[in-house]
């Protein structure tokens, strides 16, 4: 299967399993050793996404540029006459996706919305996303970071509080926005995405 299609397919079974709405959400994938990643587009339907809508970023250091294009450490370069364009979360992927510590193995990060955790982790009062488990010890789950603050979409100051709260964890809550997860193993994500969907939704239950 192709990297694309790959994301495509992910995007689709978040679409389908109500952890997006038909526009919401974001997965980028880097292969191991690779320097670039792909990212899916913004502002397309991602029940009917295909592989075109899947863009293709390559990383450079940025002394080895002088305009204004940076990000991090480095310059990132698409094809600009591609009538599709990056997710606008692209440096909260990219922050990630060109950790040196992520260079040696296949990375995918993956921003979804869940209701319920959106919702547990507050819209006014917040919660943090790791006390599901003070209620459910016993969930096999990843490690979960401290929330991310709210920061506007598709911010350096999103980007920087995500890059800075999924060090050393596999998944955490952006208030009044979603979760944000990495790892290699995509399968992993999504079935820590919807255990911690589920589990947080009993306790919102007990909560009325």
């Amino acid at each position: 299967m192709s990297y694309k299609k790959q994301i495509v397919d992910v995007m689709k079974l978040l679409y389908t399993n109500k952890l997006i709405s038909v526009r919401d959400g974001n997965v980028s994938f880097k292969p191991k050793g690779a320097d670039y990643f792909y990212i899916s587009a913004g502002q397309v339907k991602k029940n009917e996404m295909n592989c075109d809508q899947i863009i293709k970023i390559h990383f450079r250091e940025k002394e080895h540029f002088t305009d204004n294009h940076i990000t991090g450490g480095y310059h990132l370069v698409y094809d600009i006459n591609c009538i599709y364009t990056p997710s606008r979360e692209i440096f909260m992927h990219s922050h990630l996706q060109t950790l040196p510590t992520n260079f040696c193995s296949d990375t995918f990060v993956v921003h979804a919305h869940p209701p319920n955790i959106i919702a547990y982790t507050g819209v006014h009062k917040h919660n943090e996303l790791r006390n599901v488990k003070d209620t459910f010890p016993e969930l096999n789950i990843g490690k979960i970071g401290m929330n991310v603050k709210y920061h506007p979409a598709g911010s350096y100051g999103l980007a920087n509080e995500c890059l800075n709260n999924l060090k050393n964890n596999d998944i955490v809550a952006l208030e009044r926005h979603g979760s944000l997860s990495i790892g290699s193993d995509v399968d992993k994500i999504l079935e820590d995405i919807e255990t911690l969907e589920y589990y947080s939704g009993i306790e919102l239950k007990e909560r009325t």
